[in-house]
């Protein structure tokens, strides 16, 4: 394969990666973005089956991250809001818990629901308070411990703790034990309160497509796998060689550490989601469900087509559900469980949804606990002439692949200078 050699390259076409070439394309620098898969967007896909957009994995964008509110074109990709708050699972019920000033006609439910005293909710106000009210940089310097050991501190009770944060904290990290360091979740707290939770009306792919819309086609190279990185040089699997003046690794964290030929820096979390499809009933919430109870093995489950019709065709609803980890069992067997548990939840009729798809990821996210790295300040260069985005020193999610990717850019910019 015959390849320009550019000032820079990029390897990986995911949203840090994307960022980063939209940076340096403002400043007319040569580049070429190499992608491993058939398409650019990393963890961040969209497959269509059967007129239904199934994402990789349950995702969300929250419209409050600062990188996406200053790069993305939000009307474009024509958003669609979940209700602000959840429903909980708890002993065979649902009760909704909603932010009152949003959905005022939650309110009384919201102060009913069974997942914590009238005192955790005081408390639960004033942090929700003091982390949107603080700066936003001042979130990561606060002083650090695991997410348990905060809400413990902050005075939450056991059943507050294990019905609300557990499953709502949790599935946001993947993390059922709530390991994740308390700098994330005061982060998490402050996104939900001041934005919304959305969905591109065509998918969440539209956002990788987005930020590629600008970017010269011939620049983006898929189907190229990177076999090595020696002496700034670049080898791909066929034997060609790139030597560029920069090179940006932009992977996922146990491709970029093999690149690097550095150990592993964090552990991996997996998520397994299962997609349904079921008729269309007036009943289904654009409401996050989450399981209080703690019975596994499902997480939550969201009606995404709720929220945005064109996740599914005429007269049909998708179903999304979210299984922590990755479990041994086949998926025959986890199939069993998971219908087993929507039965319980939502009634006879859940043994008739369709399975349409099961997606299995191993690395979902890095490991958050604590101790973590400020990603309001990466540090991309690993040496003259190399540098990293994304995960390394950073925290996952879309605000923070977008924000190292772009500060890895301005690192390449000074470095040539």
């Amino acid at each position: 394969m015959r390849l320009p050699n550019n000032d820079v390259v990029i390897i990986g076409g995911g949203i840090a990666g994307l960022s980063c070439a939209r940076r340096l394309n403002t400043e007319g620098i040569p580049f070429t973005v190499l992608e491993a898969s058939d398409r650019i967007g990393g963890r961040v896909k969209t497959d269509r089956h059967d007129g239904f957009l199934l994402d990789h994995g349950f995702q969300v964008l929250q419209t409050a991250y600062p990188e996406a509110k200053r790069v993305l074109d939000y009307r474009q990709l024509d958003l669609h809001a979940f209700a602000p708050g959840a429903m909980f699972q708890v002993a065979g019920r649902r009760f909704t818990v909603a932010d009152p000033l949003r959905r005022p006609r939650d309110v009384i439910g919201t102060i009913t629901a069974p997942i914590g005293t009238f005192v955790d909710r005081i408390r639960l106000a004033r942090l929700t308070h003091r982390v949107t009210t603080e700066g936003f940089e001042d979130l990561f310097q606060q002083p650090e411990s695991t997410a348990m050991q905060f809400l413990q501190a902050e005075g939450f009770s056991k059943t507050m703790i294990a019905r609300f944060f557990v499953p709502f904290f949790g599935g946001v990290c993947l993390d059922p034990e709530i390991r994740a360091s308390s700098r994330v979740l005061q982060y998490v707290l402050r996104m939900f309160a001041q934005g919304d939770v959305a969905l591109p009306a065509m998918g969440m792919e539209q956002i990788p497509r987005q930020l590629a819309s600008d970017l010269p086609a011939e620049i983006l190279r898929t189907n190229v796998r990177v076999r090595q990185i020696a002496d700034n040089a670049v080898t791909m699997e066929d034997g060609s060689v790139l030597s560029p003046r920069a090179i940006v690794v932009a992977t996922e964290g146990p491709e970029a550490d093999r690149l690097l030929g550095i150990p592993r820096s964090r552990g991996s979390i997996s998520e397994t989601c299962l997609y349904f499809s079921c008729d269309r009933a007036e009943w289904h919430p654009p409401f996050l469900v989450l399981d209080a109870d703690g019975t596994g093995p499902i997480n939550n489950v969201a009606f995404p087509s709720a929220v945005s019709p064109a996740y599914a065709p005429s007269g049909k609803t998708l179903v999304s559900v979210v299984v922590l980890g990755h479990p041994d069992a086949g998926e025959s067997h986890l199939l069993f469980r998971v219908k087993d548990q929507l039965v319980d939840w939502f009634g006879s009729e859940a043994a008739a949804w369709e399975h349409l798809a099961t997606f299995r990821m191993v690395h979902a996210l890095p490991d958050q606990s604590p101790p973590t790295a400020d990603p309001n300040t990466p540090i991309p260069m690993v040496r003259p002439g190399l540098f990293v985005a994304g995960e390394h020193g950073s925290l996952p999610g879309i605000q923070w692949a977008m924000l190292s990717g772009r500060k890895a850019a301005e690192a390449v910019i000074d470095c040539l200078g």
